[in-house]
């Protein structure tokens, strides 16, 4: 417990966690705790959709501000508000993540672990505790001596910065969404100002604020009061009768799935209020959005192909567009001079080239609607078409692994639409990740055959080439402890203070994830042999103890070491035998 003496409310909450243990032996407390981590997960799933909301206002920001609509001082105001909205968004989760920080901290003083994992857009959020097996989720002094500390009378450090920091992001995002400009040059701005909240239910803070709002734009007078509505957390709280700090009402002898699911609650609020600073910002001006709902690194040069010995001039940009719309185009195929019957026209987002073998250009226009209506903007682009040829290379040499192992394979086959290419196999599977191809098979001492084809321009398949490979086991890894393996015959008594097992690939060709899944440990001493037995690498306790009485001239041997291959079932692999010297 908080130490100390305790008050009328602690020794109620001492009775009532003494009751809370004896409804352990019936199975209800563990409900009663499960449904404050139901709670918390309630919470965060009210959370990811503010952060989705969140990042679509910013998005239509980013929409006007590309819109073909606007230009000169509005684009430049534009730009402003998405500057400063990415800012507010950064600010917030800055703050949110502050708090699940704190969550992280407090859940591992009670288990080690990590706890948190991202939510989306950098978000960190609780994990489930019920399904992360959290075996503390019924401590509650944990929370009290880190946010509320040994005197309620007396908050701790970490007690007033949840309060402290969320003030100075309250008093930052009302600077920001008031600084504006009116008519006629007019500045608005706002100062904040030192005001208390006494209770939960006290909204005279709120007209303390109101001399402050006075150089604040009328519009946005309510949304600051509710920002600071939001974020401004009473001085003291109500419980069964006596007063208390708001720390020590929300955390004194909470358990710890309560304090996590407050902590959840408060980057809620940080987020609420982000959201009324980004929708103010949306409705400052009627710019109708461009369509975008992909930004995306984009590479480009004025060919596709070179010799070697030649060099290549690539732009790198950030492009923003509606992969949903269809733009009119019309365009001319090594035809300068845009001669009338040669044009070609579409409504795609793509056209299918092609052509004789050697260099090509394509010289056209798209249709770009503004706010003087359709203009008609130039664009080229130049590529090769050469020779059809084939090549098949595997990462691994001229072997497929087994054992779950994923073979990656590159083919290439130029000439081609890359998207009429086809690679298929025998005695294994192929599927394509990225730009490459993985093929898994189990047929051991057997060879797999893999073949490339592809279509032309009259829709004919084409085979371009096959290869065979060889296919093996993974290698079975090598035993390793305290540095020795196979071949070392003695250990240094000081190298028995480590207490794990490794294993590792003897030819580190390849990154395979060995897992042991156990081993045993057979020490002789005195002419007397004991088996004992690990279900991990890590040795156990008896273990350790055994390995602390040996010494010079006894034996330790690790034998019947049992690993898992790439995910595979687990094998055997060999042990070491080691005298101590």
């Amino acid at each position: 417990m908080a130490g100390g003496k305790e008050t009328p409310r602690q020794k109620l909450i001492g009775l009532m966690y003494l009751v809370l243990m004896a409804l352990l032996a019936m199975n209800v407390s563990k409900e009663v705790i499960n449904s404050f981590v139901t709670l918390s997960n309630n919470i965060e799933d009210q959370n990811v959709d503010l952060v989705n909301s969140n990042g679509e206002m910013i998005n239509m920001l980013f929409g006007k501000l590309n819109s073909p609509e606007v230009s000169g001082k509005e684009k430049e105001d534009i730009k402003s508000l998405y500057n400063k909205a990415l800012l507010v968004h950064n600010m917030a989760r800055t703050m949110a993540n502050f708090y699940m920080e704190n969550a992280q901290e407090m859940l591992n003083v009670g288990q080690e672990g990590d706890w948190l994992y991202d939510a989306g857009d950098g978000f960190m959020a609780v994990k489930d505790l019920v399904v992360s097996e959290y075996d503390k989720k019924d401590d509650y002094d944990i929370p009290t001596n880190m946010f509320v500390g040994n005197d309620h009378k007396n908050i701790s450090d970490k007690g007033k910065q949840l309060v402290s920091k969320m003030e100075n992001y309250r008093d930052s995002l009302c600077i920001l969404l008031a600084g504006k400009e009116g008519e006629k040059g007019v500045k608005y701005y706002f100062e904040p100002i030192e005001i208390t909240r006494k209770t939960e239910d006290d909204t005279t803070f709120l007209i303390e604020l109101d001399a402050a709002l006075e150089t604040v734009k009328e519009s946005d007078r309510a949304l600051i009061k509710e920002i600071y509505r939001l974020l401004t957390m009473p001085e003291i709280v109500d419980n069964h009768g006596e007063e208390y700090p708001w720390q020590a009402g929300q955390f004194d002898h909470a358990p710890m799935v309560a304090a996590s699911a407050i902590l959840t609650s408060l980057k809620g609020r940080v987020l609420q209020a982000e959201k009324i600073v980004l929708n103010n910002f949306n409705e400052m001006n009627d710019v109708p959005v461009f369509p975008v709902n992909k930004v995306e690194p984009m590479a480009y040069a004025s060919t596709s192909y070179l010799n070697i010995g030649d060099s290549l001039d690539m732009t790198v940009m950030v492009a923003a567009f509606d992969t949903t719309a269809a733009p009119e185009i019309r365009y001319w195929i090594d035809d300068t001079l845009r001669t009338e019957g040669n044009m070609k026209t579409a409504k795609l987002n793509s056209v299918r080239l092609g052509g004789s073998v050697g260099e090509h250009l394509v010289v056209g226009d798209i249709a770009v609607q503004t706010k003087n209506g359709v203009e008609w903007r130039p664009f080229q682009y130049k590529y090769s078409v050469g020779s059809p040829t084939a090549t098949v290379s595997a990462a691994d040499l001229n072997v497929l692994y087994a054992n779950n192992w994923k073979n990656s394979i590159e083919v290439s086959a130029g000439g081609y639409d890359p998207s009429t290419i086809s690679v298929t196999g025998t005695n294994c599977k192929i599927s394509k990740e990225s730009n490459k191809f993985v093929v898994t098979t189990s047929a051991v001492g057997q060879t797999a055959s893999i073949k490339v084809t592809a279509k032309d321009k009259d829709g004919n398949t084409k085979v371009l080439t096959t290869k065979e490979f060889r296919i093996k086991s993974l290698p079975k890894p090598q035993l390793y402890y305290a540095g020795k393996t196979y071949g070392d015959q003695s250990i240094p008594q000081s190298y028995l203070g480590s207490n794990a097992v490794m294993v590792q690939d003897p030819g580190g060709i390849l990154n395979v994830k060995y897992t042991v899944t156990g081993f045993d440990m057979i020490y002789v001493k005195n002419g007397k042999s004991t088996t004992l037995h690990s279900n991990s690498n890590q040795f156990t306790k008896d273990m350790i103890d055994a390995k602390s009485k040996l010494g010079k001239g006894d034996n330790l041997i690790l034998t019947n070491p049992m690993v898992s291959i790439n995910g595979s079932p687990k094998v055997p692999i060999g042990g070491l035998t080691l005298g101590v010297n």
